[in-house]
């Protein structure tokens, strides 16, 4: 555990400087690679769960460094157009996800953070339909959005996901089921390039698992299916 906090850590301390910036649609680039650039970014800039169902309350706070991202195919056309990279096969932006408790069973948190050198932002809120006991489950409704603007292109994600999670002692299994929409807009073609847009959906799946190693200490790892296979991993404190 100690490993998986101090990759994290370097990931999110390190990571911007090991990318180059920006996102560069080729001449040779089409609007069916920008539908899979929608796609892929989907995947980078979602607003990852790392988190139970359960409502924090109004004393609930939490700060949580992540990094991840989804698996590459790095022959598909619209890597070419990134400047990115990945660690084992996965693409990995870092971000920090700030949360807060409210009345109401409801939480709302945001997200900041950089991927192929580019800075994104995203916000969430969530309501507890259940919030869970002893022996029940805990259920929540998501909604999240991010966006993100690069110089050679822009995007914007947005999914509502439901979310059921059991506490067992120190370890929270989760799990989730949500609808996405991803889009992206570039500018490009051959001989003149003219701006152009698109929109992809998709249901998108998820596990996951927090860790509590002492009462304001968290580590946690999510597992999600979209356009990809993508890896979360995070380190938070907070109640």
């Amino acid at each position: 555990m100690r490993v998986l906090a101090a990759a994290v850590v370097l990931a999110v301390l390190s990571g911007a400087a090991a990318q180059a910036a920006g996102i560069h649609p080729g001449p040779t680039f089409t609007a069916a690679d920008l539908g899979e650039l929608a796609d892929g970014l989907g995947d980078v800039l979602t607003f990852p769960n790392l988190s139970s169902a359960a409502p924090s309350g109004i004393t609930g706070f939490e700060v949580l460094a992540a990094a991840g991202g989804p698996q590459v195919d790095t022959g598909a056309a619209w890597w070419h157009a990134v400047d990115g990279t990945t660690a084992g096969g996965f693409l990995y932006g870092q971000r920090l996800i700030v949360r807060k408790g409210l009345p109401l069973r409801l939480d709302v948190g945001v997200q900041g953070g950089k991927v192929f050198g580019e800075s994104f932002w995203g916000g969430e809120v969530r309501w507890a339909l259940l919030e869970g006991g002893a022996v029940s489950p805990a259920a929540a409704l998501r909604l999240t959005y991010s966006r993100l603007a690069a110089s050679g292109a822009d995007a914007d994600v947005a999914e509502a996901q439901l979310v059921v999670s059991k506490g067992f002692l120190v370890v929270t299994p989760y799990a989730g089921i949500g609808y996405r929409r991803a889009s992206a807009g570039a500018t490009f073609g051959d001989p003149t390039p003219v701006r152009q847009t698109a929109d992809v959906y998709r249901w998108v799946g998820t596990v996951g698992a927090r860790l509590t190693l002492l009462p304001v200490l968290h580590l946690v790892a999510e597992f999600r299916q979209g356009f990809e296979k993508s890896l979360f991993v995070g380190v938070g404190v907070g109640l």
